[in-house]
């Protein structure tokens, strides 16, 4: 894919995909919590590509919250760039896993994820994405403690 990335709001997109994803937050009892530091920069953005990234974090983080209920969605700048997370407290990855969790069709296999439907390739394309956007994802997570995915995005 071809992106265009043209100035726009992080605000608007995080917007956006809040809205996107409250119908499944909601069907799953889930309380959204977005955060989003006031008068961030423009950026260079695909906003429809950066969405769908969003949604495919969300969505994951829907998928996995376990037993936790809060998954909190937040954007704030750091430095030169804007840096958005996508947090839950669910089931988490162990760290054996992080460096391979961004390969196209690598899903973790556990008791607790074989349960859940998916082909691996949502995390890949948030890389591919972040990447086309000069940026990065990243992942902290610990199995059992939730995980907090960053894309981070040059101002």
């Amino acid at each position: 894919k071809t992106y265009r990335l043209v100035p726009g709001s992080i605000d608007e997109v995080i917007a956006s995909a809040s809205k996107a994803v409250s119908y499944l937050m909601e069907q799953k009892g889930l309380d959204l919590r977005v955060e989003v530091e006031p008068d961030l920069p423009p950026v260079l953005v695909d906003a429809v590509a950066l969405e769908q990234a969003i949604l495919n974090l969300l969505t994951n983080a829907a998928r996995y919250s376990g037993e936790s209920r809060v998954i909190r969605l937040n954007a704030r700048r750091a430095h030169s760039e804007i840096v958005i997370d996508v947090v839950d407290e669910g089931l988490g990855i162990d760290p054996v896993d992080h460096d391979r969790i961004f390969e196209k069709f690598y899903r973790v296999r556990s008791e607790e994820t074989d349960h859940v439907a998916g082909t691996g390739l949502g995390l890949p394309l948030v890389k591919h994405i972040a990447e086309a956007h000069g940026g990065r994802v990243s992942v902290e997570s610990q199995f059992g403690k939730g995980s907090r995915f960053t894309v981070s995005l040059p101002l």
